[in-house]
């Protein structure tokens, strides 16, 4: 059985091990770990950090049994340890909601999150997607207007089945009932850290996580893996297919199909920063010719702007930048220019006013502070800047607009947009 695994982990989101959700409570004395006899691959480390000890491990509540193996944990999780399924219910075949509660056990990281819900729906025969969450206090999540609609066909309870002390959640194909997915340990979720473990039984699997933070991922003895990230939604979408190219058509079904890109884009490109001017440009664009060097694309980097605004060229060092492109037709090769999505608040040469800015300050185009209102200020490249927010349709259309006023002016072949560093 093939299957890729999708997670969204979202802004101020940290997976710790998949499945089996765990909220901590304050440290109270009568806690009692319970630590049964188990296989060494089941043990999920409650110690991941240096400094490890029997005391130490004993304070966070976790079970303590030192091995000769380099690769098992001393320090595990107890079984008692999680969350418990308050209520459950199934508004329709395809769907499942649940309430979760934290059980008594020392705080890994303090500031502990009482209550969870999960929701999880089989959208399609091949495709089932599951949140986590706290319920009480909403969180950024990634928009997701642009997926397409799902078509339910397959009851849910035919693959998801929830365990409800301590919750866990075990995956299977309706086909075979092959186990794909089982617990492993405890979830640990505090609103800012979050553990979750779980054993994937399967030939492959593919887990992305789309977040501003990259998780850490820690495999562990058994076929089991560990995901750690910073706080939030767990939101996780699992395709199952037979092959590899079943997978990625289940996963294309999903987020629409990819553009093919011009034949010529593959090939040999140069870009460097700083080129000083566009005589300097020609002349590598010459030298390389000259030699005839495989080379169909050539860059200008954001030094061919004025002081390094998006939608402006120098109109001393780059004065010629609106007939470059010809320049490069004319031997088959094309170009391709660099615009950053920083747009900068100052003004233009001779204190005339940088009119990009000024649009899309006029369509409330740019990323805010949490009162929706002022625009969030940083320090890039042009100096004092600010962001475009391309969840906006506004700045969408702000963006579009600026663009195609650019390409009047400046002919090109494509564009490379330059993400913030």
């Amino acid at each position: 059985t093939l299957l890729l695994a999708y997670g969204f982990i979202l802004l101020n989101l940290i997976p710790i091990r998949p499945f089996c959700i765990v909220l901590f409570s304050e440290i109270t004395d009568t806690f009692v770990p319970t630590c049964p006899s188990m296989p060494l691959g089941e043990r999920v480390d409650c110690f991941p950090d240096s400094g490890a000890s029997q005391d130490k491990c004993q304070e966070r509540g976790c079970c303590w049994s030192p091995r000769d193996e380099s690769n098992v944990p001393w320090c595990f999780f107890p079984t008692n340890y999680g969350y418990t399924v308050e209520s459950q219910e199934t508004p329709n075949a395809y769907a499942i909601k649940a309430k979760l509660t934290r059980m008594e056990s020392p705080s890994l990281f303090g500031q502990h999150i009482k209550e969870l819900a999960i929701d999880a729906e089989m959208q399609t025969k091949n495709r089932l997607r599951f949140k986590i969450y706290d319920p009480n206090n909403k969180r950024f999540e990634v928009p997701h207007e642009h997926i397409f609609n799902p078509t339910p066909s397959s009851p849910i309870n035919n693959t998801l089945q929830i365990t409800q002390k301590p919750f866990g959640l075990t995956v299977r194909r309706e086909e075979n009932q092959n186990l794909f997915y089982q617990n492993r340990g405890p979830v640990v979720h505090n609103g800012l850290q979050s553990i979750w473990g779980c054993n994937l039984f399967l030939n492959i699997i593919l887990i992305r996580f789309v977040s501003v933070f990259s998780p850490d991922v820690t495999l562990q003895p058994a076929p089991a893996v560990t995901y750690r990230t910073i706080g939030g939604v767990l939101d996780f979408y699992i395709f199952f297919g037979d092959t590899p190219e079943q997978v990625v058509h289940e996963f294309l079904k999903l987020i629409g199909k990819p553009v093919i890109p011009a034949y010529w884009s593959l090939g040999f490109q140069l870009s460097r920063w700083n080129y000083g001017n566009l005589s300097i440009v020609k002349e590598t664009v010459e030298r390389n010719r000259a030699v005839d060097l495989p080379y169909d694309i050539q860059y200008t980097d954001i030094d061919y702007m004025e002081d390094k605004k998006d939608f402006t060229y120098d109109k001393v060092k780059f004065a010629e930048l609106p007939q470059f492109a010809e320049y490069l037709h004319e031997k088959g090769q094309k170009y391709i220019l660099i615009l950053d999505p920083a747009i900068a608040t100052s003004k233009r040469v001779g204190d005339a006013p940088y009119e990009s800015y000024d649009r899309g300050t006029a369509k409330n185009a740019w990323v805010t502070e949490s009162d929706g209102v002022t625009p969030l200020i940083g320090e890039v490249w042009p100096g004092e800047a600010v962001f475009p927010d391309y969840t906006s349709q506004a700045c969408i259309d702000w963006w579009v607009d600026e663009y195609e006023r650019f390409y009047r002016e400046v002919k090109h072949d494509a564009l490379w947009i330059v993400s913030q560093f």
